[in-house]
């Protein structure tokens, strides 16, 4: 165990994140048991002051979860000096690989955090998206619905504290990485959703560069688009083509930060790690928080198409989907426009 500001934090935040996940689980659950049936004035009056309380406890779980995020890479960060072998955050993420000791489990720990944060994110996002969609009706006909979305919340938010801790707790410091090089090992099959090998060869940057651009523009423009569109039924119909057009853009994107935008910003050309950027260029992951915002407002807007319709929905439904829609545009041309000048200057 190393422990340190930035663990002590983290782990503050896990055990909150792990007690109020509990809370949400117990409450949830009550209040969905009290939807099944028909309530009489009190009984539909102690479910809507249940459903404030949930509302509370849900946004302190996805603040927290926010908060400890950034917070992960900052701790991964802080234990680079820790192995004499170590170079970047990659690096910290190989300690335990091939080991037979208990840190064997360390690099499926941290690959687990990495995809159940970001999912964690947007699952509250679209749980909070539905909950506003329902206040602005009279009889809350989507309730039944964000109750339910809760439990797969509570389950992953409960899942992502317990992870925490877990790669808090054990040991690490008598393990050492199997490569010192962070270079040489990012070129290796790895568990880190980021961690690839280049998607393409040498010299297909130019190629990727002209994808990159043309990808995020389209979608850019189809954003702007369908964010005029009225009828419910044509932004849903608008929307099966933006998910397939912003799928596209973010396996290109993903693959340009790794074989064209990290080098480039690093000034190594055959150094393919973006976990670099965060202590030496932090404007760039500025961009990529900008852009994985505006896919996430996109993801919002499908699941509000999916999951909001009703009678009671439908004249606010189409006006949450467009400022989703606008939201999306801007966090995205934002995005493109800084990584472009990071380049420019590089």
């Amino acid at each position: 165990m190393i422990l340190n500001t930035y663990a002590i934090l983290l782990g503050s935040l896990a055990l909150l994140q792990l007690l109020v996940s509990g809370l949400i689980l117990v409450t949830g659950g009550l209040a969905c048991r009290g939807c099944m049936k028909p309530l009489a004035a009190e009984e539909r009056t102690a479910l809507e002051h249940r459903s404030y309380l949930l509302l509370l406890l849900t946004m302190l779980v996805l603040g927290v979860n926010l908060a400890s995020w950034p917070l992960l890479y900052l701790l991964l960060q802080s234990y680079v000096p820790e192995w004499s072998g170590v170079m970047c955050i990659y690096g910290v993420m190989q300690v335990g690989k091939g080991s037979m000791g208990p840190s064997r489990y360390l690099p499926g720990l941290l690959a687990f955090l990495q995809a159940v944060k970001p999912a964690l994110v947007f699952l509250g996002g679209a749980w909070f998206t539905l909950y506003l969609l329902n206040r602005r009706t009279r009889t809350a006909p989507l309730m039944r619905r964000i109750l339910l979305l809760l439990v797969p919340l509570a389950i992953l938010a409960a899942a992502d504290a317990a992870a925490e801790l877990a790669y808090i707790g054990i040991p690490k410091k008598e393990e050492f990485p199997t490569s010192g090089c962070c270079t040489m090992s990012y070129e290796q099959p790895a568990t880190s959703p980021l961690a690839q090998p280049a998607t393409f060869g040498r010299g297909d940057e130019q190629w990727l560069s002209t994808a990159y651009f043309a990808a995020n523009i389209a979608l850019l423009l189809a954003l702007l688009a369908s964010s005029r569109l009225t009828g419910t039924r044509q932004l849903t119909v608008a929307m099966a083509a933006l998910l397939c057009l912003g799928l596209i853009a973010a396996w290109i994107a993903k693959s340009f930060l790794v074989d064209v935008a990290a080098p480039a910003l690093l000034h190594l050309p055959y150094h393919h790690c973006p976990y670099d950027l965060l202590p030496q260029a932090p404007e760039a992951v500025l961009a990529i928080v900008y852009f994985v915002g505006g896919c996430f407002f996109l993801g919002w807007a499908a699941v509000v198409c999916l999951l909001g319709r009703g009678p009671e929905t439908e004249p606010f439904l189409s006006e949450i989907v467009r400022t989703l829609l606008r939201a999306s545009f801007w966090s995205i041309l934002l995005s493109v426009v800084l990584l472009s000048l990071e380049l420019a200057l590089a």
